[in-house]
């Protein structure tokens, strides 16, 4: 009888786990969106698709950006210094409009460029350069905040000069800024909270490196100094 069962599968192998039943849906957090953005969301959800239509985009005609091949990778010894383990936020100095902004969180859960309004009176801006801000930012309490304005700064990442747009919010935060996907995507830049450093392709696969300066410096204050270099 014995070499008729295959005692090597589990009993319970041809039975299907029974799907969760879920109670909801915790949706995520977005920044401000435009008008321009809202009817086109708006389009997409009361115009969709006819059904069973497919557009397919002719690959062949598609030019691949050089910059997409680069490779970005973290090493054991970009953890050299630090004190492991640790649960420190991402945080550099870099140069907004020639001057050094200390206190720059780096947030990849953030969909907007954030500037403090005490930073943007340190920085010695006039509020002619504001624009209004369409819509309120929403956090994780659900209240919404009401920026001042939009304000739009040159960041100097390594070499190269960005034209980044900034949501001038007037709130207490440890922070004089947050930089979020926007900054990290147009740099074509990875972030690793665990290595304490961003990683930014280069020609030829070299990378430059947003580093610690010193390590541990500056956490009484909440996070740890950076710098870009």
């Amino acid at each position: 009888m014995d070499r008729w069962i295959d005692r090597t599968k589990s009993p319970n192998a041809g039975i299907q786990p029974r799907a969760q039943v879920l109670d909801g849906v915790v949706h995520c957090i977005h920044g401000p969106m435009s008008k321009a953005q809202a009817n086109e969301l708006h389009e997409k959800l009361y115009h969709p698709s006819p059904p069973g239509v497919m557009v397919v985009h002719n690959s062949s005609k598609r030019k691949m950006d050089a910059r997409s091949t680069w490779e970005i990778m973290f090493t054991e010894q970009d953890l050299e210094g630090l004190s492991l383990p640790h649960n420190d936020a991402l945080v550099l100095s870099l140069p907004f409009q020639r001057k050094l902004v200390r206190r720059v969180l780096v947030d990849q859960g953030s969909s907007a460029e954030i500037l403090f309004y005490s930073a943007f009176k340190a920085l010695g801006l006039s509020k002619d350069q504001l624009t209004p801000v369409e819509a309120p930012l929403v956090g994780f309490t659900g209240i919404p905040v009401y920026p001042l304005s939009k304000v739009v700064l040159p960041v100097y990442a390594g070499s190269v000069k960005l034209d980044m747009e900034f949501i001038v919010v007037s709130s207490p935060s440890p922070y004089n800024a947050i930089l979020g996907r926007n900054w990290l995507h147009v740099i074509r830049a990875v972030a690793s909270t665990l290595h304490q450093c961003v990683r930014q392709g280069g020609p030829g696969g070299l990378q430059k490196v947003f580093r610690q300066l010193c390590p541990r410096e500056g956490q009484s204050k909440g996070g740890t100094e950076y710098r870009g270099t």
